[in-house]
């Protein structure tokens, strides 16, 4: 029995394979083996007890060399470290460094070693490769990528940095994209991750309703306090906003949005009454989180998806009772004489329009930068916008310039051709999923192209006012998604195939 498994490793990944034989089979497993992990656990101990800093240090080098070698040996793990990673490093950063953690670094780590993983694994990518890229999605996005690349020789950006920052982001978004497009290969594993993300989200919004009902501990409370622009951002109205294991609130309401949406959606669609309940309720739980991070773009995702998805579905008769306490729901919140709440007060501010002082802020910024956008049809160049342009392109005309929306923000560095192809990319993707929802024959996959197409179009929605997808944490939730999304057109048309067989 031992033997057939250890055949069966060797053929799906022969480095994995040889690393299990090598140090668990032989080495590891005996008397020896286990003496020698109890003394290196007490060893660890002693470290942390007499030097913090050094014992977790060495502790953290352990964990992540075990990290990258198991992204290496199997890249569906990989990607579960990937989503795990960026759900809890922020948390574990302010616990144990006050926030001075090398993020993005340890995240191209992960995603690089995932990569190599798929390279010298059993992955039949000389088929699989041209497969993706004739795909729409995928191939837009590689059209923007190109022309991304283009944008080091224009004349209006004068960083280098500033370029290949933008660059590594949208490389790794394609990575994450490929990666989890070979590791989808059937509908058990597609639901795997859906049943790992779920996990997470449900952990990190009932850690925001923590957040919420207990108040923020020391080390969060140190953590905010120690930036005074993230206190102006965090701390608002007298009220701590929530953010659970994330950066910043922005971050935890936009994951909380997209996820609640997507797997409410799933769940009133689920026949059997555990699963449906699990999934409605660990929603609900998504909900709160999002609603206690006051951000007001999230409840504009929530709103526009469940939008789309009954626009979608409106034949089915649980659509019908869906949407009709969906719209009790948010009636109930816009006019109920509440004022005391506020998360309400908040969700209603979403919706207020011109009578909001920061939206019309945003809008008369919006009107004077326009000349500029007509003028330079290939934009100002990558990181010239905001922060990033104080950072890598100092004195630029648009350094500093606050533009809130991922849109404006494409349109002035890549030019209105740039955000032009932005939006192409999103109406294919968009377009691709709600082809495959009238092309479904099965009701289940018909479902999850309909959650899929509306959490795409929640994201899309989010872009109107924040960088929804763009955050790495976006990306790790966003791209395996897209990835399934094409998967399961191309499972359904290989079920076609056999059945005409």
């Amino acid at each position: 029995m031992a033997e057939e498994r250890y055949v069966r490793q060797r053929t799906l990944n022969p480095i994995s394979s040889y690393l299990h034989k090598v140090f668990l089979n032989e080495k590891l497993n005996n008397w020896v083996g286990y003496l020698l992990l109890v003394f290196i656990a007490v060893g660890f101990g002693y470290l942390v007890a007499t030097d913090f800093k050094i014992g977790v240090g060495i502790l953290g080098g352990v964990i992540g060399l075990s990290a990258i070698i198991l992204c290496i040996t199997n890249p569906e793990i990989g990607l579960y470290m990937n989503l795990a990673y960026v759900f809890m490093a922020s948390f574990l950063g302010r616990l144990l460094f006050n926030g001075n953690f090398p993020f993005g670094v340890v995240t191209d780590i992960l995603v690089v070693s995932t990569f190599f993983g798929l390279l010298i694994g059993k992955y039949n990518l000389k088929k699989t490769t041209g497969i993706f890229l004739s795909r729409k999605p995928v191939l837009f996005f590689v059209v923007i990528l190109i022309y991304l690349c283009f944008q080091i020789a224009n004349p209006a950006a004068h960083s280098f940095q500033g370029w290949i920052h933008i660059i590594r982001k949208v490389l790794e978004s394609i990575l994450l994209l490929f990666i989890a497009y070979n590791v989808f290969t059937d509908h058990q594993k597609i639901w795997r991750f859906l049943k790992v993300l779920f996990g997470f989200a449900v952990l990190a919004g009932f850690y925001g309703c923590i957040q919420q009902w207990h108040g923020l501990f020391p080390f969060e409370i140190n953590w905010v306090h120690s930036d005074p622009i993230r206190l102006e951002l965090i701390y608002i109205w007298g009220i701590y906003r929530k953010f659970s294991f994330f950066s910043g609130p922005t971050e935890f309401g936009i994951i909380m949005g997209a996820c609640s949406l997507l797997f409410m959606i799933l769940g009133i669609n689920q026949k059997k009454p555990l699963n449906k309940y699990i999934l409605i309720i660990g929603s609900i739980i998504m909900m709160m989180g999002m609603s206690y991070s006051g951000t007001r773009t999230a409840n504009a995702m929530l709103v526009g998806g469940i939008g789309l998805f009954v626009l979608l579905t409106i034949n089915k008769r649980s659509t019908k009772i869906f949407a009709f306490f969906a719209l009790m729901a948010f009636l109930f919140i816009m006019y109920a004489p509440i004022y005391s709440s506020a998360a309400i007060l908040r969700f209603r501010t979403s919706f207020s329009g011109s009578e909001d002082a920061s939206y019309n802020v945003r809008e008369r910024n919006r009107a004077a930068i326009q000349p500029y956008i007509y003028k330079h049809p290939f934009g100002g160049g990558l990181s010239t916008t905001g922060e990033m342009g104080k950072k890598y392109n100092p004195g630029h005309a648009l350094a500093g310039f606050p533009t809130d929306s991922s849109y404006l923000n494409k349109a002035l560095e890549t030019g209105w051709i740039g955000f032009g192809l932005t939006l192409v990319l999103y109406f294919v993707t968009l377009q691709y999923a709600i082809q495959g929802f009238f092309k479904a024959r099965s009701n289940q996959v018909k479902m999850m192209f309909a959650a899929i197409a509306a959490f795409a179009f929640s994201f899309y929605i989010g872009e109107i006012a924040q960088e929804a997808i763009g955050l790495f944490v976006n990306m790790v939730v966003y791209f395996p998604v897209v990835a399934i999304l094409i998967r399961l057109k191309e499972l359904g048309i290989r079920e076609i195939k056999q059945e005409v067989h």
